[in-house]
């Protein structure tokens, strides 16, 4: 505080256990009870929302956010994942369907597709910021080219 006798005087009333906290703290941070007592009132106006400085309501604001939001994305992730392992398994499956009743020469035909849209979706997951749909409609249209060929 810059000029202390100008500053209002606000007596007020506590428990000695209070008291001895308050002692206790300004002990340890080498500060007057005064200075203990206005970095708490402080603290608790900014914790209220009553007194917004240096973004401090800001960063209150946003770890309540974060917690609160944390358990959800936790849980998409969660369910995003099993998405993925469902999505593959059903991958799978119908490559095994496919080549269940099919010829030697079909099945290879079909494995290789397979095997060229396995290779396409990893190259896809190893890509940052690209749009999926441009995305498989040049892969699939670099496989048609492949079977061309």
């Amino acid at each position: 505080m810059s000029d202390r006798h100008q500053a209002p005087y606000i007596p007020f009333r506590c428990s000695q256990q209070m008291s001895a906290a308050i002692s206790d703290i300004a002990r340890e941070q080498h500060i007057t009870k005064s200075e203990v007592l206005r970095n708490l009132v402080d603290k608790g106006l900014t914790a209220t929302g009553a007194k917004v400085e240096d973004g401090e309501f800001y960063q209150l604001i946003q770890q309540a956010v974060k917690e609160a939001v944390q358990p959800q994305i936790e849980r998409l992730a969660a369910i995003s994942a099993k998405a993925t392992h469902i999505s593959g398994a059903a991958f799978f499956m119908s490559i095994f369907a496919a080549t269940r009743d099919a010829t030697p020469a079909e099945q290879r035909e079909i494995e290789e597709a397979a095997g060229a849209a396995r290779d396409l979706g990893i190259q896809y997951l190893k890509m940052k910021d690209q749009d999926i749909d441009a995305f498989l409609k040049a892969g699939a249209k670099r496989m048609v080219e492949e079977t061309e060929e």
